[in-house]
This record gives C-alpha cells, structure tokens and sequence, in this order.
C-alpha cells in the first residue's frame, strides 16, 4: 500500500468542510458510467479547489466513444475496444493533468493499454473485471486485462483505489492486490431546487420511503409494510434531497454497497433492513438476489450494511413483525442525532483520504 508524503495543502477542518486560500492549477477528466460517481467527485472537487470535468459514457452519442459501438456493448472494453477510443481520443485525454475513472474499472485499460504516463486514478467500484453479459460483444475480461491490472499496482502513476470492502477481497481471488487503501463516497451532494417526484399528498414526515429496487420487489416489502400498518411510499425521486424529509427508509439491500447509502447518511435518515440471519434465509430460499452471491454467506461483513461501522446507525429487523416492533420502539429523532455525527466524521475522514491522494499527484506534478 502506498504511503503519501504529507504536504496539508488543503486544510481540513472537523467538520468535514474545507477551508482553503488554494485554487490549484489541476483539471482532471473523470470518465464513468454512474452519475452519482460523477457527482460524487464533482463535490470532492469543489471541496478540494480543483476542476473536474465529468464524462458520463451513456450520454455520449452513438458510436462516439470508440467508433463502432452504443449502449451497453461500452461496458466491455477488450483490447480493440481500448485502442479505438484512444486513438480516437488521446489528444483530448492528454489535454488534462489526471484522469479518473469509477463505477466500472475496465475504462482504465484505455489508459493503461497505452502507457499513459499521467496519473491515473482507478476508483473501483463494481468489480473490477465487471462485463454486461448481455452484450458482451468481445473477449472480456480476457488475461491482457488481468495482466495490465497486476502491472497497473505498481505504476506510481496509478492509485487503484477500491470503494468498498469486498472490491480488495473480490480482487485478491483473482490475484490482485489494490495500491490504495478504501476510499468510499462521502454521500456529499449539491443542494437542488428542482421539481420534486413524490407527490405532494405524501406526509413525509410520518411516511418511510421504500427504494424501487429489485430485492424490495422480489419481496414485496411495500405490500408488507401495508400489512402491517407501516405509513411507507414507494417510487422513482428526483435526487437525495428528495428525501430528505421522510421519517426514514426501509430496504433489502441487494449489493456490497450503494452510493445512496452514504448520500442518506448525508440526509440523516434512518435505514431499517433485514437482519443478516433474516436475509440470509431469504437468500437461500431464492426469495433475493445477490451479485456474486456465492460469497454472500461467508463474507456478509464485507457489505456496508453489514459491517462493523456502519451498524452502529443501522437498525435490523429479523421478521416482518420484528420490524413493526422496532419501527414503534424506535427514539428517530435521536437516531437522526446519532447518524448526523456519524456522517460528520466519515464526511472528514473520506475528504482526508482524496485529499492526502491530490496532494501526491500535485507534488509530482510540479
């Protein structure tokens, strides 16, 4: 794991915010598939005093990224793939001092297929050999790929950097060791004005939102709640601050971690979800999916929801009416208290982490 010299030239405060007489000269690209990764690393910019500007791949127009290909076939970047949109691009890449790549680590081997020597920073986020079986259109992920990831460790221009637990785990089964520790979303977000989704006859304040999510279909958990008397709302919303003010949220989570997670610790909302012995029975009884799920059973402490830290604000319910029953015994208002300074500190913690990360790239650069 690499260590970084420190040179504090973005100082930070306890709460989490930046306070800093800097405007660095630093404008980096950052490419991805997710624009909540896109946002998240907008906001870390604006925290940090650097520029960033954001490519999200799906928005691009038809055969733009590498000549040939749209939709999810962009997902799968072999070998030809890489070297089209270089070719097709690299005058653009290399009009930036660094670039960023999330949500899907493949990106990357744009980059590291043609010896680029800027920084690379290779935030991993969804496996790091992650392909869209349903269109794969290619050898992906095929042993070259494995090969430049090995070597990409070792480059002092490139900070593999995982988002979660289980991506250092995944990898190492796949004989990768990652270069930089953890570093997951902050959950900071930009306020926005914009039209709510929620329709306005909803109380929020004495509703749970339910998130439209597979596993909260695969069990019908709005059904459930009804059953049970649980005031809940399910449905599409217009961003985090959309819920901010509902009494909380009630989900079967169904992956190692969401950036939603984090962006409703930011809103200081209370999650209630299955106990991990309550979704393992689930699990098993094929009521709930699980991406790499052979994992799952063993390796659940791997998954936000399930870890050390996180279940400190995390309240579980291990039968639907062990939900009813913690709903109603439940202080929310010093739960709220609780996961604001809870937030707070991972908030500084995680902006330490780009931070000391920034700082390298800056001293070399110079």
């Amino acid at each position: 794991m690499r260590l970084y010299p420190k040179y504090f030239l973005f100082p930070l405060t306890l709460l989490g915010l930046l306070y800093s007489p800097y405007i660095l000269p630093l404008h980096v690209l950052h490419l991805s598939f997710h624009k909540g990764c896109l946002h998240e690393i907008e906001m870390i910019a604006q925290q940090l005093n650097f520029t960033v500007t954001s490519l999200f791949i799906p928005n691009l127009a038809p055969r733009e990224f590498d000549g040939i290909s749209s939709g999810n076939a962009l997902y799968n970047i072999g070998h030809e793939r890489a070297q089209n949109i270089w070719n097709k691009h690299k005058d653009y890449f290399e009009q930036f001092d660094a670039v960023i790549t999330s949500d899907t680590a493949p990106l990357a081997r744009i980059f590291l297929q043609n010896n680029f020597t800027k920084p690379l920073l290779i935030w991993v986020c969804n496996r790091f050999d992650y392909s869209d079986q349903g269109s794969l259109d290619c050898d992906f992920p095929d042993s070259q790929y494995y090969e430049l990831l090995q070597q990409a460790t070792n480059k002092n221009n490139v900070y593999v950097v995982p988002y979660n637990a289980f991506e250092v785990f995944y990898a190492k089964q796949k004989n990768i060791t990652f270069n930089h520790e953890t570093i997951k979303p902050s959950g900071f977000f930009s306020a926005q004005n914009d039209a709510s989704s929620i329709p306005s006859c909803i109380d929020r304040a004495q509703t749970f939102f339910i998130p439209p999510y597979l596993n909260d279909a695969s069990l019908n958990l709005k059904q459930e709640c009804s059953n049970l008397g649980i005031n809940s709302y399910t449905g599409r919303y217009n961003g985090p601050g959309d819920l901010k003010d509902f009494k909380g949220i009630i989900h079967i989570p169904y992956a190692w971690s969401n950036l939603a997670f984090f962006e409703n610790m930011y809103n200081e909302l209370p999650y209630f979800v299955p106990s991990i012995t309550f979704m393992i029975n689930n699990f098993d009884t094929g009521k709930i999916w699980w991406p790499n799920g052979n994992y799952f059973k063993n390796n659940y402490h791997l998954a936000e929801w399930y870890n050390g830290e996180n279940s400190e604000i995390i309240t579980y319910f291990d039968s639907w009416n062990d939900l009813k029953h913690k709903i109603e015994s439940t202080d929310i208002d010093a739960l709220r208290t609780k996961i604001r300074q809870y937030a707070k500190q991972h908030r500084h913690n995680t902006l330490e982490k780009w931070n000391n990360i920034f700082n390298y790239i800056i001293s070399n650069l110079k």
